[in-house]
């Protein structure tokens, strides 16, 4: 594992220390949709990814000419519908490919073939999705999770994706990242909101080195874990208040919710992988734009 020496700081940070790496074996699966094909021939110009694009050769060829694309410099890894994202796996189980991409095909199958235990991709832990993050209102670049992939986690559940999560951001540079538990409040009401019980918890459980080389705290609203001035008025007294590297949202509708409103509202830049596997995925929406599925590609070489 290739960990930044410096805290990367911006999405152009990102970009320039995925460059410096190695470029990492991308395999994409069912590459029939312009802007994931043109994100991976960008990537590939930048030294970043080694495309290798995996499905029916004649639609490959057919999409790249009708988007004016050059992929002459690309593995092209011929296989009958349907079978995309089994072969690409197939290809990461070998070690041909370091990560993988979703073009035009199902989570589903992609997922299905991740876990297939004749690729032996699985790893020890719970698949989690998260999302890096750059926006002019915060100071550095923050993650959330999960916005995308557990949909009600468990308390058992939620310490495996602040694991997940802490990894990526010691990936980034950060030694000891800030995780927020965020919840509807910042006080603990065991009665009506298991949220914030599961975060005083979770709390208690990083003060006592059992969630490694993080700092975590919680419960907090979601305006005073990003803001120092809100938890001063709130009387909320935190290292972690207003400084946090990773919000943990209690469920995928608040991660889904709070990502779709700063990327909407806000200038916000954003990449999104799946960890957790022994190779990462980028597994982003449709709605995705090209600078999104690039940084995303560049998130997952930082953390192959």
């Amino acid at each position: 594992m290739e960990v930044c020496r410096r805290m990367i700081t911006s999405f152009a940070q990102l970009g320039k220390f995925a460059k410096e790496k190695e470029s990492v074996n991308l395999a994409l699966v069912a590459p029939y949709d312009g802007e994931s094909l043109s994100a991976v021939m960008h990537a590939k110009q930048e030294e970043i990814a080694e495309p290798i694009l995996v499905g029916e050769k004649e639609r490959i060829r057919k999409t790249a000419k009708s988007e004016g694309l050059d992929i002459s410099g690309a593995e092209l890894i011929d296989c009958p519908p349907g079978e995309e994202a089994v072969t690409a796996c197939r290809i990461a189980g070998d070690g041909s490919a370091g990560a993988l991409m979703k073009g035009k095909v199902s989570t589903g199958s992609i997922l299905r073939a991740l876990l297939d235990k004749r690729f032996n991709l699985r790893g020890s832990d719970l698949l989690s999705h998260i999302i890096l993050l750059e926006n002019p209102n915060y100071p550095k670049l923050f993650l959330i999770s999960d916005a995308a992939m557990v949909v009600a986690p468990t308390l058992s559940d939620k310490v495996s994706i602040i694991k997940n999560a802490v990894s990526a951001m010691h990936r980034l540079g950060v030694e000891k990242p800030k995780v927020a538990m965020v919840a509807a409040i910042e006080r603990v009401n065991y009665e009506h909101m298991p949220a914030t019980v599961d975060a005083a918890i979770i709390a208690q459980m990083g003060r006592r080195g059992q969630l490694g080389n993080c700092e975590v705290d919680g419960p907090f609203g979601f305006d005073n874990a990003i803001s120092a001035e809100s938890a001063r008025i709130k009387g909320v007294v935190s290292p972690v208040a207003g400084d946090a590297d990773i919000f943990i949202l209690p469920d995928i509708e608040a991660g889904n919710i709070l990502y779709k409103a700063l990327m909407f509202l806000s200038p916000t830049k954003s990449a999104g992988i799946v960890v957790g596997a022994k190779v990462p995925v980028v597994l982003l929406s449709r709605a995705d734009n090209e600078e999104c599925k690039f940084y995303s590609i560049a998130m997952a070489s930082v953390c192959s």
